[in-house]
């Protein structure tokens, strides 16, 4: 069976998705999900407990807040994905991470089992994504009033996961 899970075109999704689909590099993205597991376990293990509840400015939440948010996206855009890989069409409203952020408690566990819960999750959408027959790639659903496909939601969690990564880097180089 040739599945098709090469970049999105822009038809796929909306256009501030574009973000996140952008940092994708080329190649295989179910390698590239599965590759980021041992990418943000290195990141995060670096952290320490003190680092990773400190704001640092510009930002507003601190690095244990942006791993929740991570795992809060997987767990979001996974179940987007199978809604939409399923065929169930019926519209799904938008996320406010923000009250994601605010509403759960994202200081009281600590960052390693934060790390543990990305990282089970991750493996769980990588895992689904793998055993979508071909025709499931291309279906397409409706979030907050805008078209996104299955397979741009792979690429939106990949490039998701970078983003952050990036601005994690930076915050504890």
């Amino acid at each position: 069976m040739n599945i098709d899970t090469s970049r999105p075109d822009s038809s796929e999704y909306a256009e501030y998705y574009g973000l996140y689909i952008d940092r994708v590099p080329n190649g295989n993205i179910m390698e590239l999900m599965l590759d980021q597991i041992d990418e943000f376990s290195s990141v995060l293990g670096g952290i320490s407990a003190e680092q990773a509840c400190v704001i640092h400015e510009p930002y507003t939440w601190t690095i244990q807040q942006v791993v929740g948010h991570l795992i809060d996206v997987e767990k979001v855009f996974g179940y987007r994905g199978h809604r939409f890989a399923c065929n169930d069409l019926r519209p799904i409203l938008g996320m406010e991470q923000n009250e994601y952020v605010d509403n759960l408690d994202y200081e009281l566990p600590r960052l390693d089992d934060m790390a543990i819960e990305l990282k089970c999750t991750r493996r769980s959408n990588s895992l689904f994504f793998k055993r979508l027959p071909a025709e499931a790639w291309d279906r397409q659903g409706t979030v907050d009033g805008n078209i996104v496909s299955v397979r741009a939601i792979a690429y939106i969690l990949v490039g998701h996961v970078t983003h952050h990564l990036e601005i994690i880097k930076k915050r504890i180089a």
